[in-house]
């Protein structure tokens, strides 16, 4: 008995090209036996209606054809169960799919995505937002807001946005941060919560990080120039020794003077001046190349 699998594309995706993702998702669903569902965002309702073609049959995939934003939206209706996620990285800025390196090819992702074994990995909540990937407070989430104001499209649009917001932001930010028994007051121009080593662009943000030991990373940048920044959002940047505290925990909450920008899995969320952050431990089944 053929099994089901269901294909969500976004179609508004930075690199996606819709007619050629579905003829290839058909080729392959007849390359491994699957009856095989497709189902487009709209950008309207997007939540329920996935979560009631979920409710309404068994699928053995799902697999997800867009960027970050939407893997996320659809790996929070996979918690915690017996469905395996796909990966088809077609976002402007893929950094889930960077930081597990999945190939760059779509034929090579179709083949993790339709027939690789699943890695339980762990997730994360930021704000009781889920979070797939990694998530941060500060200068880059003002980054992405900026983006997204702008109507901007792909890795130009990030660059373009850059300097602009360098020149607004009113970093640094004054933090106090609660993990454990530990108080740290500090300030920076970046606060990470990562689940996972890299950003979209390829910039290396947690060398250490593992996305299913049951932990997850929270990362202060205390002090970047221009230049700094810059390189990071872009992926270019070979500095090893940055001034940065991380630590090691399962929960953090985070105190600040006045509000300041969140983003999650490539989304801006808002303006806080709280924060807290807890993991998941191997909450998700997700389709990786062998390596991992």
């Amino acid at each position: 008995m053929k099994e089901n699998l269901l294909l969500v594309i976004n179609p508004t995706a930075g690199s996606i090209t819709v007619n050629e993702v579905t003829e290839k998702a058909e080729e392959w669903s007849d390359k491994y036996d699957f009856n095989i569902e497709i189902y487009e965002t709209s950008g309207k309702d997007d939540d329920t209606q996935i979560e009631e073609l979920l409710q309404g049959k068994e699928y053995k995939r799902v697999v997800v054809a867009g960027g970050d934003g939407t893997i996320n939206m659809v790996a929070s209706k996979l918690l915690n169960k017996n469905i395996i996620l796909g990966i088809l990285a077609c976002g402007s800025a893929n950094g889930l799919a960077t930081s597990l390196q999945i190939p760059k090819g779509l034929d090579e992702q179709f083949e993790i995505a339709f027939n690789h074994h699943p890695m339980s990995i762990d997730t994360l909540f930021i704000n009781d937002t889920f979070c797939v990937h990694l998530a941060d407070v500060g200068i880059n989430a003002e980054l992405i807001y900026n983006y997204e104001k702008s109507g901007a499209s792909g890795m130009w649009g990030y660059a373009t946005e850059s300097i602009p917001t360098l020149l607004k932001s009113k970093y640094p930010y004054k933090f106090k941060i609660f993990i454990e028994d530990k108080v740290i007051e500090s300030e920076g121009v970046l606060l990470v919560f990562s689940n996972a080593k890299k950003y979209g662009t390829g910039a290396i943000v947690n060398p250490e990080s593992k996305i299913d030991d049951g932990s997850f990373e929270v990362i202060l940048y205390e002090k970047l120039g221009v230049r700094e920044i810059l390189e990071m959002f872009r992926g270019t940047s070979s500095k090893k020794d940055t001034s940065m505290e991380m630590y090691h925990t399962t929960a953090v909450s985070v105190e600040c003077e006045s509000p300041i920008s969140l983003q999650v899995d490539g989304e801006f969320i808002g303006k806080y001046d709280t924060f807290s952050a807890h993991i998941k431990p191997q909450s998700l089944k997700l389709a990786v190349p062998n390596s991992n």
